[in-house]
C-alpha cells in the first residue's frame, strides 16, 4: 500500500474540484469503494493510473512515485535537433548578439 500516492490522487482530486468519489468512479468505470481504497493508498492496475490520470490531468510520475509536480506532464521541450535549425535561421547581427550574451555567460 501507499498512503503517499493516496494522499496525491486524493490532492489532485481537491485540486480538479472533484468532491465525490462517484464522478471519478464513473469516469473509470469503476466503484466508489474502489477509488476509496485508492484515496488510502490501495493497489491499482496500469490501466487504472492511465485513466485517472487523464482524468484528473496529471503525471503519472507525480501519482504514483511523487516524482516531479502534479502537471509536469503538460510542460514541453522542443527537440535539441531544432535548436541548431533555430541558431542557423537568425540574421547576422542577432547571431553576433547570441554569440556575445553566450560568451558573458560563460565568463
Amino acid at each position: 500500500m501507499s498512503e503517499a500516492r493516496g494522499k496525491r490522487l486524493r490532492t489532485a482530486m481537491y485540486r480538479r474540484g472533484i468532491r465525490k468519489h462517484a464522478a471519478i468512479a464513473a469516469a473509470v468505470g469503476v466503484n466508489e469503494s474502489t477509488i476509496s481504497r485508492w484515496t488510502h493508498g490501495g493497489p491499482m492496475t496500469v490501466d487504472n493510473v492511465v485513466a485517472v490520470c487523464g482524468i484528473l490531468d496529471v503525471s503519472a510520475d507525480w501519482l504514483l512515485l511523487g516524482r516531479g509536480e502534479m502537471e509536469s506532464h503538460r510542460y514541453t521541450v522542443q527537440p535539441a535537433v531544432a535548436l541548431p535549425h533555430a541558431v542557423t535561421d537568425l540574421l547576422p547581427p542577432t547571431l553576433e548578439q547570441l554569440a556575445a550574451a553566450l560568451r558573458t555567460l560563460r565568463d
